[in-house]
């Protein structure tokens, strides 16, 4: 198969690059199921607290949270008998 696109270059040097031949074989452009299933299973996630900073502040809020929630659900409770 000879280049289109030798054009500049000079008369030798294409004659020598005409000589040689390259075979190319078919190439499948689509891709497997099993590959696009792989890529899903293996594409790497982003970080959900990548985005926020920990904070001491909202590290005592994360640990304070279950025992306010409880507090509350036991006044509510004590409330409404």
């Amino acid at each position: 198969m000879k280049s289109h696109h030798n054009h500049s270059l000079p008369k030798e040097l294409r004659d020598q690059l005409d000589q040689y031949t390259v075979d190319v074989p078919p190439l499948s452009l689509q891709k497997k199921k099993a590959d696009r299933v792989a890529d899903f299973v293996c594409a790497p996630v982003q970080n959900p607290l990548e985005h926020h900073a920990l904070t001491p502040e909202l590290l005592l809020k994360i640990q304070l949270a279950p025992i306010a929630l409880t507090i509350g659900l036991s006044a509510g409770i004590l409330f409404f008998m």
